[in-house]
């Protein structure tokens, strides 16, 4: 199992807490956003995603603080295992969508 980004930086002591607190809060509305989709369509799981990327563009650069680039790439893999645990093929999703792999946040992600 894969911890919440915002738990290993709160250990390392790299970011603010103010922050932390607010991405702790925007992935924990994307779980539940994810959680209350039933048979998803792509188009409801590209909407939770995108909520979610728009809440960490909100984030990033607050406190005094913007997302590096582990900051991203923990972010991103968290996004990824989330959906894969509210059972969606990110990879399939992605070839659907016609996307790169990887790509899945890039359209609207600023950080």
């Amino acid at each position: 199992m894969i911890t919440h980004p915002a738990e290993n930086w709160r250990h390392l002591g790299t970011h603010p807490d103010a922050l932390l607190d607010r991405v702790d809060q925007a992935l924990l509305t994307f779980e539940t956003e994810l959680t209350a989709l039933d048979k998803p369509s792509d188009g409801d799981i590209m909407a939770a995603v995108e909520h979610v990327v728009v809440a960490l563009n909100q984030i990033d650069g607050t406190d005094d603080h913007s997302f590096d680039t582990i900051d991203r790439e923990e972010l991103c893999e968290y996004i990824d295992y989330a959906l894969t645990q509210a059972g969606i093929d990110v990879e399939a999703l992605e070839r659907r969508q016609g996307m790169d792999p990887g790509a899945l946040t890039d359209q609207w992600r600023d950080w």
